[in-house]
C-alpha cells in the first residue's frame, strides 16, 4: 500500500513537473526546434561556440557517419581540421546551419551564408551572381549544377561520374586563384556562364551601368588617359585668353580663375547660379527656345542617359552604405523586373532619339547641321554602345537560361534572346565578344569625349556658370 502511494504520487510529482515546463511546438508562427529549449548555448562567445561545435562533433567527427544515397552512401563526416586556417574555425556550426536542431534531424535550407555575409558586388567577383549559391563558389568541392527548378547554380551532390560526393569538406577555395572561376567559366559549360573569364565593369561604366570605384582592365585606363588629356587640353585652350584682367601667366589665371568661382558660390548669387543650372543645364531651356524639335530630340537622349547615370549612381551608393540591404539586392540585381524594365526602357528612348536625329541629319538636313557635323562621331559611338548592349542583354538571357516570366521585363533582350535562338551558335562564346565590343564602344565614347561635340557635357555648364562675376 505504502509502495502504491509513493509511485502514485511520484507519477502525480511527474505529471506536476512536466505542466509547468511545458513548451508550445510554435512561437511567432514559426515551429519550434530542439535547442530552443535544451539549454542552447550562447554562440556570440567563445565558451558558447566551443560548447556548440562539440556537441556537433560528438557524431559528426566520427568515421562511419553516413547517408544512403540511393544504393549509394554518403559520408557525413565533419572534421576539425577542414576549418584549420578558415574564418570560419571560430564560429559554431548552427550559426551557418540554423534549423539542423530538429527532429528528424536534418536541414531544410541548409547553410545560410547571407545571415552573416552581404552579397558582393560588381568588384568583388567581376559580378554580383545573384543566381549562384554562395556554396557553389566558396566550397572546395567543384561539380556545380543549374537547378532547373529554383533557377539558381548550386554545388552538385554529383561529380562527373553521376557518383554522389561527400559535401562535408568546409575548406575554403582561394578565390584569388586564376583556375578558381573556371569551375563554370569555361567553353560547354551546363550552368549558363559565359565561356570566359570576363573583367569586372570599371568606373567609366558608371554613367549607365551601376560599377565599382575603380578602372579595371587596361583598355579602360587607356581610355581614361586619353580622356584626361583630352580635358587638359580644353583647359589650356579655355585660359588662352584675358582672366579677370590677366593675360600672360597661366597660374596667375588659373588662381583668379579659381577665386572667382569660388567667391560667386559663396555670395548671394549663388542662388542665380543654381537656377542656371537647373533651367539651362538639366531643362535645356535655351535649346527649347531656339527650337521645339531639336529639344524633343535632344531630350531622348540626354534624359534616358542622365535617368541611367542617376539609377547608377543611387545603386551604388545604396551598395556602399548598406550592402545587405534589400533596397541594393534589389538594384545590383539585372533581373529584377524594375531595373530590367527600366534599362530597356531608357535604352529604347536612346535609340529612339538617335534615330530621330539622323532623320533630321541626313534626310531633312536643317542649316545648322552643316556646321555641325562632329556630331555624326558621336551618334555613331552611342548608336553602336546601345546596339550591342541590347544585344548582348539578350544573348546574356538566352545563355543563363532565365525563366521567361523573369526575363520578359527585360523586354527588348528578351525578344532579342527568342529571336537568337533560331541561329545555332556557340551562345557563351558569342556573349564574350559582345562584352568585349560593348566595352571597347564605352571606353571609345569616354575617350571621344572633350575632343567631338560631346565636350559641351561638361564645357557648357561652365560657360553659363562663369558669366557670373561677384558684385561688392
Amino acid at each position: 500500500m505504502l509502495m502504491a502511494l509513493l509511485v502514485s504520487g511520484l507519477g502525480d510529482a511527474i505529471v506536476r513537473a512536466e505542466e509547468p515546463v511545458s513548451m508550445p511546438l510554435t512561437m511567432d508562427g514559426k515551429e519550434r526546434v530542439c535547442l530552443d529549449c535544451h539549454r542552447r548555448p550562447n554562440i556570440q562567445t567563445n565558451e558558447g561556440t566551443l560548447a556548440s561545435r562539440a556537441l556537433c562533433f560528438e557524431c559528426h567527427s566520427r568515421e562511419g557517419i553516413n547517408r544512403k544515397w540511393g544504393e549509394a552512401s554518403v559520408s557525413l563526416q565533419v572534421t576539425p581540421e577542414s576549418f584549420a586556417g578558415n574564418r570560419h574555425q571560430t564560429v559554431a556550426c548552427v550559426a551557418c546551419h540554423v534549423d539542423v536542431a530538429r527532429s528528424p534531424h536534418r536541414t531544410k535550407v541548409g547553410a545560410q551564408c547571407l545571415a552573416c555575409h552581404a552579397v558582393h558586388g560588381e568588384g568583388t567577383a567581376h559580378e554580383p551572381h545573384l543566381r549562384v549559391s554562395c556554396q557553389a563558389c566558396h566550397r572546395q568541392s567543384s561539380p556545380v549544377a543549374l537547378n532547373k527548378t529554383t533557377d539558381r547554380v548550386v554545388l552538385s551532390r554529383l561529380n562527373d561520374r553521376g557518383l554522389p560526393l561527400a559535401l562535408t569538406d568546409h575548406r575554403l577555395p582561394d578565390t584569388r586563384d586564376p583556375e578558381f572561376c573556371r569551375r563554370c567559366h569555361v567553353p560547354g559549360n551546363q550552368v549558363g556562364a559565359a565561356a570566359a573569364v570576363l573583367p569586372a565593369k570599371s568606373l567609366l561604366c558608371l554613367p549607365c551601368h551601376y560599377a565599382p570605384v575603380a578602372v579595371g582592365h587596361g583598355m579602360f585606363w587607356a581610355a581614361l588617359a586619353v580622356f584626361v588629356l583630352g580635358l587638359l587640353m580644353t583647359g589650356m585652350f579655355w585660359f588662352r585668353g584675358s582672366v579677370q584682367g590677366e593675360e600672360k601667366s597661366f597660374h596667375r589665371k588659373l588662381s583668379l580663375g579659381s577665386e572667382a568661382a569660388w567667391s560667386v558660390l559663396f555670395s548671394r548669387q549663388f542662388w542665380t547660379v543654381l537656377k542656371t543650372f537647373l533651367f539651362d543645364v538639366l531643362l535645356q531651356r535655351r535649346l527649347l527656345q531656339e527650337s521645339v524639335q531639336r529639344w524633343s530630340i535632344h531630350s531622348l537622349i540626354y534624359y534616358a542617359i542622365l535617368l541611367r547615370f542617376g539609377l547608377a549612381l543611387f545603386t551604388h551608393f545604396s551598395y556602399f552604405f548598406k550592402p545587405g540591404g534589400a533596397l541594393a539586392y534589389a538594384l545590383i540585381d539585372k533581373n529584377h523586373p524594375f531595373v530590367a524594365l527600366t534599362n530597356d526602357l531608357l535604352g529604347l528612348l536612346i535609340l529612339l532619339g538617335l534615330a530621330a536625329a539622323a532623320i533630321q541629319r541626313f534626310v531633312v538636313k536643317p542649316p545648322h547641321v552643316v556646321s555641325e557635323w562632329k556630331d555624326n562621331w558621336a551618334l555613331a559611338i552611342i548608336g553602336a554602345l546601345v546596339l550591342v548592349g541590347f544585344m548582348l542583354e539578350g544573348t546574356r538571357i538566352l545563355v543563363t537560361g532565365i525563366p521567361a516570366e523573369k526575363a520578359a521585363y527585360s523586354f527588348v533582350g528578351y525578344l532579342l534572346s527568342r529571336f537568337f535562338t533560331i541561329f545555332p551558335a556557340d551562345w557563351p562564346a558569342t556573349y564574350v565578344w559582345f562584352w568585349y565590343a560593348h566595352a571597347v564602344l564605352g571606353a571609345l565614347l569616354v575617350a571621344y569625349l572633350p575632343y567631338g561635340k560631346l565636350k559641351h557635357v561638361f564645357v557648357t555648364p561652365l560657360s553659363l556658370v562663369s558669366q557670373y562675376k561677384k558684385k561688392d
